[in-house]
């Protein structure tokens, strides 16, 4: 930022450094989100349908 201070006025600077660093950001969060579509449900279901046969177990003997 020194340095593009140094050609124009420091506001000038700073809007473009600010401009620059929010595309990197917004490229960024973009990639991420693709990521974080790509990899899918975080819940396993297997483990969803194990823990509700388990309880639906527990819920029969209750009522024995």
């Amino acid at each position: 930022m020194a340095a593009l201070a140094l050609t124009s006025q420091v506001w000038v600077a700073a809007l473009i450094i600010t401009a620059l660093l929010s595309g990197i950001t917004t490229v960024m969060a973009a990639t991420g989100k693709k990521e974080i579509n790509k990899a899918g449900s975080p819940t396993p279901q297997e483990t969803l349908a194990s823990v509700q046969a388990d309880m639906n177990e527990i819920k029969e003997r209750a009522k024995r």
